[in-house]
């Protein structure tokens, strides 16, 4: 049996020793504004309100690729994202999201809502997916984690759960790349394929030393 996780050697090597670089939940930027600190890339993102809790919300209308970048370029170390988001179907339409780390063009997951799955890509180029049955009208929080390896490699890791509930022990994604990372900037894209707004929320980018 497996000791448990606070025991576990590996456990404790890859989450124990990451420090924070740039950390954003919108709670003092005043509702309606353009963050200052996010490099939007396309869309109109903005920060919105619903009873005390403010986020940045991507409009349902128009549809298309609406993506930014934000936080450090972070180098030649691991890299680890969080975030929260809330999305919602409408009829048969249906939402997609990615996280990028890196940059646009290195490691991203999409999350499919329409087909179930979530994709892995590196350079634009499938290296793995899994299945995921999304919830319409949940809050969700994603980690998403690029791990340096001995040599090239680069190990790839995602959880996503509700917002609500404990972060689970278990990957939801654990797979190693045979390719080096160089690292960059975090970036969050937004599909609004349904006709309705995307939120994110809690923000958090966290580095150490491979």
């Amino acid at each position: 049996m497996d000791p448990p996780p606070e025991h576990n050697p590996e456990t404790q090597e890859a989450e124990g020793k990451w420090s924070v670089e740039f950390e954003e939940n919108f709670s003092s930027l005043e509702v309606g504004s353009e963050p200052e600190n996010l490099f939007i890339l396309d869309g109109a993102y903005a920060v919105s309100q619903e009873e005390n809790d403010k986020r940045l919300t991507l409009p349902g209308s128009p549809v298309g690729d609406f993506g930014l970048l934000f936080g450090p370029r972070v180098r030649e170390k691991s890299l680890s994202l969080t975030f929260s988001f809330l999305a919602t179907k409408k009829g048969r339409r249906l939402p997609a999201l990615a996280a990028g780390l890196g940059g646009v063009r290195s490691y991203r997951f999409r999350l499919n809502a329409a087909t179930r799955e979530i994709l892995l890509f590196r350079q634009d180029v499938e290296i793995g997916k899994v299945a995921y049955q999304w919830e319409s009208g949940a809050w969700c929080k994603v980690r998403f984690q690029a791990i340096p390896g001995d040599g090239e490699s680069t190990r790839i890791r995602l959880k996503l759960w509700k917002r609500d509930a404990d972060e689970p022990d278990e990957w939801l994604l654990d797979q190693v790349d045979p390719n080096g990372f160089a690292g960059g900037k975090c970036a969050l894209w937004g599909y609004p394929y349904a006709g309705t707004p995307i939120h994110f929320d809690d923000l958090k980018i966290e580095s150490r030393l491979p």
